[in-house]
């Protein structure tokens, strides 16, 4: 790295935390602190790299007592090939994770009211709810799973979290994940905005079928969410020590 791009890299850096840090942007608001898992306490951290923390899987018998354990009443086997190619797509995403031969898919039925839900279950099992998948375009079911994969690497702070019912810190879970997927996606080569139409899509369905979700307030706001998208990607675009982790840029 020539000392021209470290310049640059060090007043971007400095830049981005200034703006976050301003009037209009209290220095602890959830952008700031979901982005410093990524960049750091100050403007010489290295870059944040998917590849170097990714977590270990979870062993294979442990995935076989998770999905031994799932719930056969509601499970779709049978898809129809717009649903089955949906679930193709995402191929790209678990390879970038080395999580194609790990994650498991599990469709359900959504009942006795309509839901759009997707979450991954003990590290193991990606459930996905029938609305879900047919609601969402392949790139914003591609962004889901990839904020999904996103919480392997907060897994035990999520879980601390809930446990405490830190509303806050998993808010900013929440982001760090959404920063996660957005780092996924550029290496894929999808539009990161992929994942902010996906959250706001569900939250709209959601919001119609079933009302207010009694969970809201564990979830970042719409423009939280999307003021960090454009924060994490302005990030992931200036140059940062050491090899480029997000293979956007090749």
């Amino acid at each position: 790295m020539t000392f021209q791009q470290r310049t640059f890299y060090t007043l971007a850096t400095a830049i981005l935390i200034t703006l976050l840090c301003s009037a209009n942007a209290h220095s602890q608001n959830l952008v700031d602190s979901a982005l410093r898992f990524f960049v750091g306490n100050d403007s010489s951290t290295a870059g944040f790299e998917l590849d170097k923390s990714r977590p270990q899987p979870v062993p294979p018998d442990f995935r076989a007592s998770v999905l031994a354990a799932l719930p056969k009443e509601g499970r779709i086997t049978k898809l129809k090939e717009p649903q089955r190619q949906k679930l193709d797509s995402l191929g790209i995403v678990l390879r970038s994770h080395q999580r194609q031969a790990i994650y498991e898919f599990a469709i359900y039925e959504s009942a006795p009211k309509p839901f759009a839900f997707i979450g991954l279950h003990q590290r193991a099992v990606l459930l996905i709810s029938d609305i879900a998948l047919n609601l969402l375009t392949a790139p914003e079911l591609q962004a889901s799973i990839a904020h999904e994969i996103g919480h392997e690497y907060v897994w035990a702070e999520y879980v601390d979290a809930a446990r405490r019912n830190d509303d806050r810190r998993l808010k900013e879970l929440e982001l760090i994940c959404d920063g996660v997927a957005i780092l996924t996606m550029r290496r894929a080569g999808i539009d990161p905005a992929a994942l902010v139409t996906a959250t706001e899509k569900i939250a709209r369905f959601n919001a119609s079928s079933t009302g207010p979700s009694g969970n809201a307030h564990r979830y970042p706001s719409d423009s939280e969410r999307r003021r960090f998208a454009q924060v994490i990607i302005a990030w992931a675009d200036s140059p940062r020590p050491g090899p480029p982790s997000t293979g956007g840029r090749n």
